[in-house]
């Protein structure tokens, strides 16, 4: 039952897997909107979100919850973004993406830190 816990990052997980590997033709071809780095943004948002699903199970499962959601998370960007290369020919792979998804991470760790674990908030992840 322990994979339970892991449901709602699972979920974002797979979002964030259709939106990496969706061939480049499925992509708007104007952007969604006219700001500059549009795609770092979604990619810091996306893994921001991502961990912080994490926490609350790791810290269920009386891990240490600080090191193994951004571990976890910094692991799974780095191989998605690989990875996207590979499997999609009209996709490729970007070191910058690699690091808004890294910032999103650590955006992620210091507001789960001060502003989340331990009070009614945390329910909710």
């Amino acid at each position: 039952m322990k994979l339970k816990l892991f449901f709602k990052p699972l979920i974002w997980l797979a979002l964030i897997c259709y939106g990496l590997y969706i061939p480049a033709s499925g992509l708007p071809k104007k952007p969604f909107l006219d700001i500059p780095y549009f795609d770092k943004i979604v990619h810091f948002g996306l893994f921001f979100v991502f961990c912080l699903f994490l926490f609350r199970p790791f810290k269920r499962l009386k891990m240490n919850y600080l090191f193994y959601a951004p571990a976890l998370s910094l692991f799974l960007a780095a191989v998605l973004e690989a990875v996207q290369q590979t499997i999609s020919s009209s996709r490729s792979s970007d070191f910058y993406d690699f690091l808004a998804n890294s910032a999103g991470i650590l955006a992620s760790a210091i507001f789960f830190h001060f502003l989340i674990a331990g009070k009614k908030l945390e329910k909710y992840f």
